[in-house]
This record gives C-alpha cells, sequence and structure tokens, in this order.
C-alpha cells in the first residue's frame, strides 16, 4: 500500500483524497457547523446574561478607541499620556454632566407638553395652518387630503392621547435599560474609570493582542483589521464630528427662534443639542429634533413666523451638512451606508440590549469588510462551480482572498 493518501484505493474506484473532498468530508463540516453554533449560542446566552456589566466595559472600550488619536495627538505636542487623558475626560464628561442636569429635564418637560398637546396640533393643523397655506402661497391642498382631515379630524383627536400613551410606553420600555444602568452609581463611576485605564494603556493592549495573531496568517488578519478601522474607526470618529458641530449650529438657532416664539431659549439650547448628537445614527437627529421643534412651536400658538423660522433652521443646517461640513470632514471615508447602519443598531438592540447597540457597528464593518473575501472563496467553491477541485490545487480562505485582492488591485503576482 502507498503511503500517500492521495493514491490509497477507495471502494468507488476513486483515491482517499477525493473520497474525502467529495463524500467524507460532510460529516465533518457539519459537525464544525454544529460546534459553531453551540459556541456561538452559549456565547449568546452569556452575553445576555450579563449585558448591565458589559455595558460600562464596552462603552468605555469605545471611548477609548475614540479618543485615543485625540490623545495621541496630544502625546506627540509634548503632554503626558495620563494629563491628556484627564483633560479629555473631565472635558466630556463635564459636558454630559451639564446637559443632564440644565437642558435634559427643561427637554423632558417640553416633550411631555408635546404628547398631551397632540390633539390641538391636529386642530391647528386642520384649522390654521392649511387655510394659511392655500392663501397665501396660493397652493390648494388636494381635495381628498382636506376632505379626510375634515372627516377624521375628530377622530384623530380622539386617538391621539391613546397613540401619546402607547408612543410613551414604548419610549419607557426602550429607555428602562438605559435607566437600569444610569440608576447605579457604581456603574456611572466605572464608566470613566475604565476609560482612563483602556486610554492609558491602549497603545500596549493593541501590540499585545497583536502577539496571538497567527504567524502564518498575521499579515492578512492585520490587513483586515486595519480596514475594518477605515469603514468603522475613522467614519465613526467623523460622524462624531460632525454630530457635535450640528449640536452647536441646531443650538444657536432653535435658541434664537424658541426665544423669539416665547418657547423658551433653554429649550431650544437643548433640543438642538438632542437633535446634533443623535444625527451620529443617520436622519435620527433630523426626524426627531424637526418633529419636536415644530410640535412645540404649534402648541405655543406664536404664529407661522416661528414655524418658518424652525424650518430655516432645519433647512439651512442640513445643507451645510451635505454640501460642507460631511465632505470636509468625513471626506471619502468608506463607511457603512444608512442603511445599514439603522438595521445593525436594530438588530443589536433586539439581540442583547445596550450592549448590542455599541456591538453592532463594529460587527456590520467587519462583515463588510470580509464580504468580498468570502464571496471570493464561495466563487472558488465546489458548490459555485460544480466541478470538483484536484486536491493539490485545494487552497484555504486565506489565499484565495488574497488572490482575488490582487486581481481587484490590478495585480497578478503577490506583493513583496
Amino acid at each position: 500500500m502507498s503511503d500517500s493518501p492521495e493514491n490509497d484505493s477507495h471502494p468507488s474506484g476513486e483515491s482517499a483524497a477525493e473520497a474525502w473532498f467529495n463524500y467524507e468530508r460532510y460529516p465533518y463540516l457539519l459537525a464544525k457547523l454544529a460546534l459553531f453554533a453551540v459556541v456561538i449560542l452559549g456565547l449568546y446566552l452569556l452575553f445576555h446574561s450579563v449585558q448591565s456589566v458589559l455595558f460600562p466595559v464596552l462603552a468605555s472600550l469605545l471611548l477609548a478607541y475614540l479618543l485615543d488619536p485625540l490623545v495621541d495627538r496630544l502625546e506627540e505636542r509634548g503632554w503626558s499620556r495620563t494629563r491628556a487623558i484627564l483633560l479629555l475626560l473631565l472635558t466630556g464628561f463635564g459636558a454630559l454632566a451639564l446637559f443632564l442636569v440644565f437642558l435634559v429635564p427643561v427637554l423632558v418637560h417640553q416633550v411631555s407638553d408635546v404628547i398631551k398637546g397632540a390633539p390641538q396640533l391636529v386642530t391647528r393643523v386642520e384649522t390654521e395652518l392649511i387655510p394659511w397655506l392655500e392663501t397665501n402661497t396660493g397652493l390648494t391642498l388636494p381635495e381628498s387630503a382636506s376632505a379626510a382631515l375634515a372627516t377624521y379630524g375628530e377622530t384623530l383627536q380622539a386617538q391621539l392621547p391613546a397613540v401619546a400613551k402607547a408612543s410613551s410606553r414604548m419610549l419607557t420600555g426602550a429607555l428602562s435599560s438605559i435607566g437600569a444602568i444610569a440608576g447605579s452609581a457604581i456603574i456611572l463611576v466605572m464608566i470613566p474609570v475604565f476609560t482612563f485605564y483602556f486610554l492609558r494603556d491602549f497603545d500596549d493592549i493593541t501590540r499585545t493582542l497583536g502577539t496571538f495573531l497567527p504567524k502564518a496568517n498575521r499579515d492578512f488578519v492585520v490587513s483586515r483589521i486595519q480596514r475594518v478601522d477605515d469603514v468603522i474607526g475613522a467614519w465613526f470618529r467623523g460622524q462624531v464630528e460632525v454630530a457635535l458641530i450640528l449640536a452647536g449650529m441646531y443650538a444657536i438657532g432653535l435658541a434664537i427662534v424658541f426665544g423669539w416664539a416665547g418657547v423658551g431659549v433653554g429649550a431650544g439650547l437643548a433640543l438642538g443639542v438632542l437633535a446634533g448628537l443623535l444625527n451620529v445614527v443617520p436622519y435620527l437627529g433630523f426626524l426627531v429634533g424637526f418633529v419636536l421643534a415644530v410640535a412645540m412651536v404649534l402648541l405655543q400658538g406664536a404664529g407661522l413666523g416661528p414655524l418658518i423660522g424652525v424650518l430655516a433652521v432645519f433647512a439651512i443646517v442640513q445643507a451645510l451638512e451635505g454640501w460642507v461640513i460631511t465632505p470636509r470632514i468625513v471626506g471619502d471615508k468608506v463607511g457603512l451606508s444608512p442603511v445599514v447602519v439603522i438595521i445593525a443598531l436594530l438588530l443589536g438592540q433586539e439581540l442583547l440590549g445596550l450592549a448590542g447597540v455599541l456591538l453592532a457597528l463594529p460587527i456590520a464593518g467587519a462583515i463588510r469588510v470580509l464580504l468580498p473575501d468570502l464571496i471570493a472563496f464561495y466563487r472558488h467553491s465546489s458548490l459555485y462551480t460544480g466541478v470538483t477541485t484536484a486536491a493539490k490545487d485545494r487552497r484555504g480562505f486565506v489565499e484565495i482572498a488574497m488572490e482575488a485582492e490582487r486581481q481587484r488591485d490590478g495585480t497578478t503576482s503577490p506583493p513583496a
């Protein structure tokens, strides 16, 4: 008998290697899939059971990851790393404390008034806004829409309180986990403490983790990690910077309009900051801020001038964001599409709560980076080609992915 498994005979007449590839490998692959499924299920159950503890750790890691480039810049300018970290943490958490103490109560009061005054909004739209538009703009509201308001206006007024209460319950349920975590003084203290230590040892942590990567495929793994950093890290840092700029612009604009309308400068500042910060999630900041701002102005009964002012603020800020701010800050950084971001966040929240929200974007970014490699591997497989590959030509995932990458880059030989 030959020592080579490829020359061993098999009842089907094939070599042992070919028989393994055509038949015997399938139970092996099924067993691997079953093992992976059990591991993933176990990790899911573990994360789900400890998510309240996992959240501050993940939040601290995310903050350390986002702030590390700023700390490195301050270090390059002669600051000690500890001093730079303390400055950034005191600035960030100080601003957050001011927002929570002074602006959030005003915002909560205004949102409560909007919920209570929902039926009044329908009446004002039906009796004031639509007639004004028809009179002053020359536009005629389609008869079906006008008739619908006239026919169903009373029904809407009757149902809106119930809808508002249901929305309030949904919001309360969504924020319950936040309240449970934020209500723990220990966890609130742990986030800045964890962030400080993660930032202080961030470079050492990344270097140590790099030593555990397999030597044979280390270059491939490092290149994919760098791409994930480009997709998620650089893009998300840009989004945060854009959100902070928008928060300032919205706050100034809405404070002026709300002060004019009699709603209150504090309410305008709070809503503007909230709308800007929520812009980290695509469209969420604009949607929440615009709806609440319009509702607050209409309920105040200040006339159509302040309403036009609100429309102008959001139109100008959105135009600047789309044409000036985002192109200059984010530029051509390849990130995740808005739809992918929203779906990933919703899935993460549904599966693992707040911890899932923090994990959603890194996982989505990793999938986006590895997707071309997975597609290349699939197209090389016999499942796609329908042709059994000779044993000597069978390559692993890394080899196929690197070859596909060289083809995409227009090169035919491995890089030096």
